[in-house]
């Protein structure tokens, strides 16, 4: 009986160490937002590089300046100033407003002074291979997204970046009174299986200083998963159907 059994589980055997890794469709959706926990404490979520007061950076991003961010300080969740969108106009109503320190939003003047700083917030991507991906990010800020043109104070950086590369075109935009929406549908070359950071130029130019935003990321791609060839599926058919025969021929034979 154990040699009948061996004879016909072989085949079985071999399916499962022949089995050949594949492709298969792989989608993902990935949400993120400023505000992670409630008003009043700092957002596990989103890490900072503080900039200077009442301005803008005024050099270039740097690969070390990427590192700070994403390795510094967590954000300060802060209250609405009285003149800033409140977050129940967001399409993820979640979302909180967010500065340097705790009362970057205060409304008496003097007491109220956020700095500029480049936001930074993590995100996984599952996909081994990306062939295409969107981000829409909703946002509004005080005073501006990166740069504006024409006004030294506001420095020389864009908005949005992945991966410390600046996404296509111009992400400067944006002020304290309305929701602003950047879209772009070319960024899979800027994205990398695991773990990617997406990184947020706020300026500040005097005064309170915070940002608040509501962020979908989609991809499209494929990741690998074991799948036997079909060959090998019905040689697994026929070693089952094998063992079922053996076994019940056994059986008679015992008895």
């Amino acid at each position: 009986m154990k040699n009948l059994l061996k004879s016909a589980l072989a085949p079985a055997l071999a399916v499962a160490i022949a089995a050949t890794a594949l492709p298969a469709s792989a989608d993902q959706i990935i949400n993120l937002r400023s505000g992670n926990v409630g008003v009043g404490g700092t957002d596990a979520a989103v890490s900072m590089l503080v900039g200077p007061l009442d301005t803008g950076f005024g050099s270039a991003f740097t690969g070390a300046d990427f590192t700070s961010a994403r390795t510094g300080p967590q954000a300060f969740i802060i209250p609405n100033h009285p003149a800033w969108v409140p977050p129940s106009s967001f399409s993820n109503p979640s979302a909180q407003w967010i500065g340097t320190n705790a009362l970057a939003s205060h409304p008496t003047a003097g007491i109220g002074n956020g700095a500029s700083a480049l936001f930074a917030i993590d995100f996984t991507i599952t996909d081994t291979s990306i062939t295409s991906a969107t981000i829409d990010f909703d946002f509004s800020v005080d005073n501006i997204l990166g740069f504006l043109a024409g006004f030294p104070t506001t420095g020389v950086n864009e908005g949005l970046f992945l991966n410390g590369t600046a996404l296509s075109g111009s992400t400067s935009a944006g002020n304290f009174g309305s929701v602003f929406n950047l879209t772009r549908s070319d960024i899979a070359p800027l994205l990398v299986t695991g773990t990617n950071t997406l990184y947020i130029n706020m300026t500040d130019v005097g005064g309170p200083a915070g940002l608040i935003f509501s962020a979908t990321i989609t991809t499209e791609g494929s990741t690998v998963v074991a799948v036997p060839e079909p060959g090998l599926i019905a040689i697994f058919a026929l070693g089952l159907a094998g063992l079922g025969c053996g076994i019940g021929q056994g059986l008679t034979a015992g008895n």
